[in-house]
């Protein structure tokens, strides 16, 4: 909307000025020229701009069966969506072109614990050149790659693979980054990032890119993307912190990753009211160290083989279930979910959902949001509201 605060003060300006007319011919001169280079300049005074307050809370009730040979209940906030609120922001800047910014922050309905888990960013647009966006921003996996999966979806977070090893779940994002974003060509756009280590000496030490590309045609989709870091962890101030992953036994460590490279390409399809997907991601992680005592640990690569369906039951009722399995470092896990979503108006719903998860032998289960089971197998029930503002 026109930025009617600056409009206000510029009428009265020439207002006031029109009052001097009696004055003197000088001050006559000075308001027609104020009027002429007003009149000359509209996109300076008038550009269409507009800002937007939003934001989602998401807390409810889970179950799981075993979290360390223990039986636990939980208040959750976030087991689909986290919860987080935002401002956005848009300047017409003529020619088709814009300035966007971002700000979210992520926080527990349950604790009122701030999170740094949302993108804030600001950047120009074009209509036809795409976007460029300088801040802490989401990768190309999610970009091109996650809503071929259900975490990425409608499942959300505790659907994620294990240990959200993929980054569909956004777990992670990228800070000190810059992100280009295509516009679409005939049903393709494309994107990369880079995401600066921020160290003097050291440019590629905690440093991260990714690209990716996408394209839709009618009830068809696909989408494919990259993404490459290394010294994760190192420093404080580059792409990523350390980064968690599977340990001997049933147990779960601290590490970090010299240098991670994680691969994904999916594709959807829709049948009326039925949506089915399927996704593969491979997440290969090398130069681990342990993050306490610095000793070098085995590289650790895992593979992600999901199919998932989404299913409009009615207009308020809709279904959706999936089934992951994950194998590296010498283990393996089954993973299946359902989910059942009730929309009460169009703002707010209510869900119910279950996650099962089972591991090789010697390996734990972990379903996303939980601590490992003491054994193979875990299972969590949770249910919900959710209200979008």
């Amino acid at each position: 909307m026109p930025n009617n605060r600056t409009a206000s003060r510029t009428a009265s300006s020439i207002s006031e000025s029109g009052l001097a007319v009696a004055r003197g011919k000088r001050s006559l001169t000075f308001s027609m020229a104020v009027c002429a280079t007003l009149i000359g300049s509209p996109a300076a005074v008038w550009a269409q701009s507009s800002v937007q307050l939003y934001g989602e809370l998401d807390a409810g009730i889970a179950y799981t069966n075993n979290v360390g040979g223990q039986s636990k209940y939980r208040l959750t906030s976030g087991t689909i969506d986290g919860s987080y609120w935002g401002l956005q922001g848009t300047e017409d800047l003529g020619g088709g072109a814009r300035a966007i910014f971002r700000l979210e922050r992520g926080f527990s309905v349950a604790t009122g614990e701030g999170l740094n888990d949302h993108p804030m960013y600001v950047g120009i647009g074009s209509d036809t050149l795409g976007t460029i966006t300088f801040g802490h921003q989401y990768d190309s996996i999610h970009d091109y790659f996650q809503s071929f999966t259900l975490t990425g979806n409608t499942g959300g977070t505790a659907f994620a693979h294990v240990l959200d090893n993929d980054n569909a779940n956004n777990s992670f994002l990228a800070s000190n980054s810059v992100k280009y974003t295509s516009a679409s060509y005939g049903g393709l756009s494309f994107g990369g990032l880079y995401a600066f280590s921020n160290q003097a000496g050291g440019f590629s030490d905690n440093r991260a890119y990714s690209v990716g590309a996408s394209y839709s045609a009618g009830s068809f989709n696909a989408g494919a993307a990259y993404l490459h870091n290394n010294g994760r962890g190192n420093t404080t101030s580059g792409a990523y912190d350390s980064l968690a992953l599977p340990g001997p036994g049933n147990s779960i460590f601290n590490a970090n990753v010299q240098q991670q490279n994680t691969f994904g390409v999916g594709m959807s399809y829709e049948i009326g009211e039925f949506t089915l997907s399927g996704a593969f991601s491979r997440a290969i992680n090398s130069g681990v160290t342990d993050a306490d005592t610095g000793d070098l640990m085995p590289s650790l690569a895992l593979n992600n083989y999901e199919i998932n369906g989404i299913y409009k039951l009615t207009p308020a009722i809709q279904l959706s279930g999936m089934y992951v399995y994950t194998n590296g470092g010498g283990a393996h896990w089954h993973e299946g979910a359902l989910q059942v979503d009730y929309l009460l108006s169009k703002r707010t719903d209510v869900y119910l959902e279950s996650v099962y998860q089972r591991a090789s032998s010697g390996a734990p289960a972990v379903i996303n949001t939980n601590d490992p089971s003491s054994g193979r197998n875990q299972l969590m029930l949770s249910t919900g509201i959710r209200h979008r503002f």
